[in-house]
């Protein structure tokens, strides 16, 4: 399909097309609902039910399906590249939703007791998939899933347009059951892929300036499992096993390369990485559950696993450093591997002491071990800026690091059922971790000073955290729910404090007639303090606290006044403050305050409807605005005021027609524009952008009797 645009890639739609279409299509809509309703209706008589024809192949098997296949069109006006990294939808032929399904209607006995396939996305779509279920009754079912996501990323204000990908990513699950119902002996078996390659950019660091450099992006896994299922003396038991090759091929590379900084005398002539890694994972699964007198039950679980990894790191620079010197070869090679076996347990007993309430307690093992090491191999050939010889330099040293992290973690809840309109629960979680990091390291020669240096740390943790919920139905059509969690959680960073959290979450729903409204505040309070060691006079000391306050607010309404007439819309509020302690170099180093803000406002509506028999009619609107910091400005040096102000709305309107018992043609326009107020020209333009998106396709029905 070939869409027009004018000469300089405007669309000739204007901004507010969008408004225009939803007025015409709203106003075609009620009409047709008043011209319903202001007249009479006749009087029914009974009408013969549509016969549920189908297409009968094969000896017996009845066919049902529908194949839709269209095109779309794309006209983008404004920034290519922020459209694909947001939405990438592409123009083009796209098959739409469909499917295929086989069913033996008539009970004998057959190879195959139904088939459904079905497709959506692929080819114009940003993601695809395909979907198969293959079924005897009571002997087998096979189940895959083929996916494909088509990536895009390029944005030229996140580390200067340093870091894009245009990539495809395949990946896949196949899982065949013997004995699917059969809940005494059961057989699982499966397997799987995930693959990701194309094209994209990162950056280096080398001789005080940084690099953009190409990637040809190349990795993947392949998976096995399998497992068995059945009972024994009453306990359900599951035992899994699987296995995982993974490898990482991507290759890097740039030439003729002057950097961020083009005023120094640092650039890159050639460079060449190859960080190949590969390794597999093995684990092991059993689960077991059993209820004792439908009063106690018990659910238990064991995993362990065991991965092993292999990397090498091969780079090559050659030009010159910020010294001016020439490098006729800067060389790295770096060895490794690792292994990390890891066990976990968990254990889950719930006891209903009465019909209205019930306590329930589980407890969590975690255990894992890393180690592993490599040989560093430094060689840098270099000359002076006028050609003359200098010494070559080699550096080697041996690393080698065991990291053993352990956890127990305990929660306990009751839940009591105090009258039909009032319930409510309250828990407490307990967790207490150790780890433990030992290591050296060890210079080579040509190295002087062969000392080995030895690392040891050992750090302990406990966190503690209060949960309580309700649920409160004060009338029989209004509920109304809220919960709270408070305490401690576990750093990700071992030399960092605990996180101090609370969360509160409050929801009610309220429905009338045709009526529901949802009604939610979600508000979330998290610090994370952590404290600076550095040598006094060197670095500013003292307590560095990152502090996050979040606050959401939503409202929906849904009504359905007739079956052929629906709407919904709502609106939800975003307000979000971060405030973290920083240092920052304003001639020396000085404390200093990050603060980042967000003001989001989001508002959509949706409606849908058949004002006739053979038509049906959908529009929706999506309105997002992120106001940021509003008119705050930064009051000092080394106090940062940052944000991200945008706006961005979606607009689509679709018609369905039958055109036929067996075909129907949908015709449709999507409209997406965006608009952020914070890009400065001096970094590659703005990024605002609108497009439009109109498509038409066509959906054919085999078999099922008439829709």
């Amino acid at each position: 399909m070939a869409y027009k645009f004018n000469e300089r890639g405007k669309s000739p739609i204007k901004n507010n097309i969008s408004f225009l279409l939803f007025a015409v299509t709203a106003s075609l809509l009620f009409a047709a609902i008043g011209l319903q309703a202001q007249t009479p209706t006749p009087t029914p008589t009974p009408t013969p039910e549509p016969r549920n024809e189908t297409i009968t192949w094969f000896g017996g098997y009845n066919v049902t399906s529908s194949v839709e296949v269209g095109v779309r069109g794309v006209s983008v006006g404004g920034n290519d590249n922020k459209y694909r990294s947001d939405f990438n939808y592409r123009p083009g032929v796209r098959l739409f939703d469909s499917s295929f399904l086989l069913e033996n209607k008539d009970k004998k006995s057959r190879a195959i007791d139904s088939l459904l396939v079905t497709t959506s996305g692929w080819n114009a779509d940003p993601s695809g998939f395909t979907r198969i279920s293959v079924e005897r009754a009571g002997f087998y079912r096979f189940d895959s899933n083929v996916r494909q996501v088509v990536y895009f990323n390029n944005l030229n204000n996140h580390t200067r347009n340093g870091h894009n990908a245009d990539t495809r990513h395949n990946f896949g699950d196949f899982d065949l059951s013997l004995y699917p119902n059969n809940d005494n002996f059961r057989l699982r078996f499966g397997g799987g892929f995930n693959s990701t390659k194309g094209s994209g950019t990162i950056t280096t660091r080398a001789y005080s300036d940084e690099y953009p450099v190409d990637s040809r992006v190349n990795n993947g896994t392949t998976d096995l499992r399998a497992g068995i299922d059945g009972k024994l003396l009453g306990f359900n038991l599951s035992l899994s096993y699987g296995y995982r090759r993974f490898k990482d091929n991507t290759f890097y590379s740039t030439l003729g390369n002057l950097g961020y900084n083009t005023t120094n005398t640092a650039r890159i002539a050639t460079f060449e990485r190859q960080y190949p890694i590969k390794g597999t994972t093995q684990y092991g699964l059993f689960n077991i559950q059993r209820t004792f007198a439908k009063k106690l039950d018990f659910t238990g679980r064991v995993i362990y696993s065991s991965t092993d990894r292999q990397f090498e790191f091969l780079e090559t620079i050659t030009g010159r450093d910020n010294s001016n010197n020439q490098v006729d070869l800067d060389r790295f090679n770096i060895r490794g591997d690792s292994k990390r076996p890891q066990t976990r347990a968990d254990l889950g007993i719930t006891y209903a002491v009465t019909n209205n309430f019930r306590i329930s307690n589980s407890f969590t093992y975690d255990s894992f071990n890393i180690s592993g090491g490599n040989a560093f191999a430094e060689a840098l050939y270099t000359r002076t800026a006028a050609g003359g010889s200098r010494n070559p330099v080699f550096t080697n040293n041996l690393s080698h690091r065991v990291t053993d992290f352990e956890r127990f973690m305990n929660t306990i809840e009751a839940d009591f059922q105090v009258k039909d309109w009032l319930g409510f629960n309250i828990g407490y979680r307990y967790a207490k971790r150790k780890i433990v990091i030992q290591g050296f390291n060890q210079p080579l020669p040509p190295a002087t000073n062969l000392t080995r240096t030895l690392i040891e740390e050992e750090e302990d943790n406990q966190t503690n955290t209060i949960i309580a919920g309700m649920k409160l139905k004060p009338l029989k059509n209004w509920v109304i729910f809220a919960d709270v969690e408070s305490g401690d959680a576990d750093n990700a960073f071992t030399r960092l404090a605990n996180y101090k959290f609370t969360n509160l979450r409050l929801r009610s729903r309220w429905s009338f007639n045709q009526f529901a409204f949802n009604i939610s505040a979600i508000t979330k309070d998290n610090e994370n303090p952590s404290t600076s060691t550095a040598p006094a006079g060197n670095y500013p000391s003292g307590d560095f606290i990152a502090n996050t306050k979040s606050r959401i607010f939503s409202a929906y309404i849904d009504w359905t006044p007739i079956s052929k007439f629906s709407f919904s819309g709502g609106y939800t509020y975003q307000h979000l403050t971060a405030e973290t302690d920083i240092v920052i170099n304003t001639g020396t180093l000085v404390r200093g305050f990050s603060r980042f803000y967000m003001r989001d406002h989001n508002a959509f509506f949706n409606f849908s409807a058949q004002p006739f028999k053979r038509v049906s009619i959908f529009a929706g609107y999506n309105y997002n605005n992120d106001r940021g910091q509003g008119d705050r400005i930064s009051p000092a040096p080394a106090i940062l005021v940052t944000s991200y102000p945008f706006r961005l709305f979606t607009a689509e309107t679709r018609i369905a027609m039958k055109l036929t018992r067996n075909i129907e043609w949908n015709v449709g326009y999507q409209y997406i524009g965006y608009n952020e107020r914070i890009q400065p020209l001096s970094v590659g333009g703005p990024q605002d952008y609108h497009a439009n998106l109109p498509y038409t396709s066509l959906r054919f029905y085999f078999g099922g009797g008439e829709r």
